[in-house]
């Protein structure tokens, strides 16, 4: 899947989830200014009130049915940007050379004179190793040849 249409459905789950704050924020505004009303009427301070018990049950399933959305929506995103994350870096690995093995198992990197076993199992972990690495100067050079040394004094 191309990185516009990821970019595209992770920013339709997080306007979702957003429209879901927002929806059960006002039903939490509701169901208090209900609650209120209901306190205001039972202890005396309001003769007569409109409020239905159906009101404060269907707010309060509202709340949780979005609360529920929510979490749902959370973990699908967190699982895309996972999905993501893994095959950026399976990419990033690959693009620089490193190569999953089986003996010793995991990603390795070479270099013309050493060879660094990145990670085992994680692609992520195995990337930002090799990023560090790289960063440190462990990269793919050609070696210097030893300048000629003139004998006389």
């Amino acid at each position: 899947m191309s990185n516009q249409k990821l970019r595209a459905i992770y920013k339709q789950l997080s306007d979702k989830i957003e429209e879901a704050k927002e929806s059960a924020l006002f039903e939490i505004k509701e169901l208090k200014d209900d609650l209120n009303e209901l306190q205001r009427h039972f202890s005396g301070r309001k003769k007569d009130t409109d409020i239905q018990p159906d009101d404060v049950l269907r707010s309060a399933y509202e709340i949780a049915s979005q609360m529920r959305e929510i979490r749902k929506r959370r973990e699908i995103l967190a699982e895309l940007e996972e999905v993501a994350a893994e095959t950026e870096a399976l990419d990033y690995l690959e693009s620089r050379g490193a190569k999953l093995l089986t003996r010793p198992a995991g990603w390795h990197f070479q270099t013309a004179k050493e060879r660094f076993l990145l990670h085992e199992d994680d692609p992520v972990a195995a990337a930002a190793e090799l990023r560090k690495l790289l960063a440190a100067g462990k990269r793919l050079k050609r070696p210097r040849k030893k300048p000629a040394v003139k004998n006389g004094k």
